[in-house]
């Protein structure tokens, strides 16, 4: 209806409770105390549908309370979703319901401002408080909200408590960048509350405890700092009451695990571990990487001990199943590094660059238990100093189809290799299809692809060191890489060639040659063929007394149909022991196929 009396539009002011309810037609009412404006609805005759009041929106109204009627549409997919059972009874929620199904960590009051030059707020406090609100509060499973962080840099100070069954999700591993960063003190910069430094006069740690002004000439004044230690861990698990070490489960906390962290990559300027696995169990991690300070100029030496990633099993809870997958670990000392009980932890498809060793498993004194059903599979080794896997005193683990580059070479390159590439010295571990860059050529009884010692471990894959194959081609025999073979403990069969024996050749020819220092016998198990004639049997040879030959044994035996027209000699000179061959006149060429059998 029209507008027919101006002067009943008046005003009210007064306290919320005191306006009155319904206000005069058109009427306007300022509650002074909840800062809200209420008009008058008027009355039935006049129009209104309801008698009340109507509050009109300002800055200080709940806008979210009014918006109680969402509902998903999926119309950007050009369709509109059937949310209800039937087209007539779709799903509603109010906006506030679908906002709080997943939490954001801006929600806590923590932006990614920083930058890689350290500069930023130090969003720690909110970060941990934020994982206390959502996951420690309440047992109830209904609270556990996917907790998102936008990309950005959030720069910490302190450790992050991980409690269990918290699910962090970033936006990549390169956008959403965790940098543990301490700058050096100085008294030219006003600090806020809680900010960790390092004095580099007194080599000591210091955290704020109130702002600090600029100008504030010592460092160790207790009005603003106090003396303290450099956190141990970037991030670690906790319970669920963000408890650690000997308190975990105390207070009637659940125990650490059952969480979930994808998309985000943790940084640190200073010399400490990346991330502690506690009493955990149930862990996915998706590309999720770790990285330190350290470059190869620095990582010559075990000395620093950093680890990206440490276990520890605490006597009531054993950590397993654990899954790393798409992870990368650089710039300390150990990618990976544990003695502890561990059961069936898998780290796949990531990569391993800049380390003095990749994985280290066990200890050069045996654990009680140590680490078991570690399984290290499809990863990318490069740049590391000394060996890429060390299993050392425990047992039932697994390498797999894992790719090494530089590794062992103490970043000399391939053709200068210090160390065996995997050092498996335990019981009953496994090497399986792994491939190296590093050659037959480089490779060696002392510096092995894969070091395997007196145990029963096994290496399916390119183990071959300290023999050379000889295979006939345009250029007459010229030696061949060949790299395959199966180690079960000393056992060693290297998988088999095939080869022509010339027909006619009268000059002993070279089949292939051995290393006499590092291998004194062998046994090589043939079949030849040439036309109708078949022979197979096996050659033994056990190499000299010395450097010259002097007692070298060369011993053939086998059954033919006919004899093929060949004859096997040995010969050593310089401890290079050569298995050689003449053949008879026949018109055609002979072909053997053969494998080698060796004891280490």
């Amino acid at each position: 209806m029209a507008i027919v009396q101006i002067s009943r539009i008046t005003q009210r002011k007064g306290l919320f409770n005191d306006l009155p309810n319904p206000l005069a037609g058109a009427e306007l009412g300022w509650s002074t105390d909840t800062r809200q404006l209420f008009i008058g609805n008027g009355t039935l005759a006049d129009g209104a549908p309801v008698i009340g009041n109507t509050e009109v929106l300002t800055e200080f109204s709940d806008v979210l309370a009014f918006a109680t009627a969402y509902t998903y549409e999926g119309q950007s997919a050009s369709y509109t979703a059937q949310t209800g059972l039937t087209p007539s009874t779709p799903i509603s929620q109010s906006l506030q319901s679908r906002l709080d199904s997943q939490a954001i960590i801006t929600d806590f009051g923590a932006n990614g401002d920083g930058s890689l030059d350290g500069s930023g707020t130090d969003v720690t406090a909110n970060i941990n408080n934020a994982l206390y609100q959502l996951y420690c509060r309440q047992v109830n499973p209904q609270i556990r909200r996917t907790l998102y962080f936008p990309a950005g840099v959030y720069i910490i100070s302190d450790t992050l408590k991980i409690p269990p069954y918290c699910n962090l999700q970033g936006d990549g591993s390169e956008s959403t960048i965790f940098y543990f960063y301490v700058p050096t003190w100085t008294s030219t910069i006003a600090y806020t509350s809680g900010v960790l430094v390092y004095d580099s006069v007194t080599t000591t740690y210091y955290r704020s405890v109130s702002a600090v002004p600029a100008g504030e000439l010592v460092v160790s004044n207790p009005s603003y700092w106090t003396a303290t230690t450099l956190p141990p861990y970037i991030f670690r698990t906790t319970d669920s009451l963000q408890q650690t070490d000997a308190n975990i489960g105390t207070n009637g906390a659940l125990a650490p695990g059952f969480l979930s962290m994808s998309g985000m990559k943790f940084i640190t300027n200073q010399t400490h571990d990346g991330c502690l696995i506690q009493a955990a169990q149930d862990c996915a991690f998706e590309n999720v990487n770790i990285a330190g300070p350290k470059t190869t100029a620095t990582l010559t030496t075990a000395g620093d001990n950093t680890a990206c990633v440490r276990f520890d099993t605490t006597a009531a809870i054993v950590c397993q199943d654990i899954v790393w997958n798409h992870g990368s670990f650089s710039g300390m000392v150990y990618g990976i590094k544990t003695a502890e009980q561990i059961e069936s932890v898998t780290f796949s498809n990531g990569s391993f660059d800049t380390l003095f060793n990749g994985v280290y498993l066990g200890d050069a004194v045996a654990p009680a238990v140590g680490p078991t059903g570690v399984r290290v599979v499809q990863n990318f080794f490069d740049n590391i100093y000394a060996q890429g896997i060390v299993i050392e005193n425990v047992g039932n683990n697994c390498s797999g189809y894992n790719s090494f580059y530089d590794v062992g070479n103490h970043f000399l390159g391939t053709a200068n290799p210090a160390t065996p590439v995997i050092d498996i010295n335990g019981l009953n571990n496994v090497s399986i299809g792994d491939m190296f860059e590093r050659t037959t050529q480089y490779a060696s009884a002392l510096l092995p692809r894969i070091k395997l010692y007196n145990l029963n471990g096994i290496a399916l894959g390119q183990n071959v060191s300290n023999i050379d194959f000889y295979q006939l081609n345009s250029a007459g025999a010229t030696p061949f890489n060949f790299a395959n073979q199966l180690s079960l403990g000393t056992y060693q069969r290297i998988s088999g060639i095939t080869d022509t024996l010339t027909d006619n050749v009268s000059t002993a020819r070279t089949l292939l040659t051995f290393n006499a220092i590092y291998i004194k016998a062998m046994q090589i198990d043939y079949t030849i063929t040439r036309g109708t004639a078949i022979r197979t049997g096996s050659f033994i040879i056990v190499a000299g007394t010395d450097a010259s030959g002097t007692n070298l044994q060369g011993s053939d035996s086998g059954v033919q149909n006919s004899a093929p027209g060949q004859t096997f000699s040995v010969t050593e000179a310089a401890s290079v022991v050569s298995w050689k061959y003449v053949t008879t006149s026949t018109g055609t060429n002979a072909t053997i196929s053969y494998s080698v059998t060796k004891l280490a």
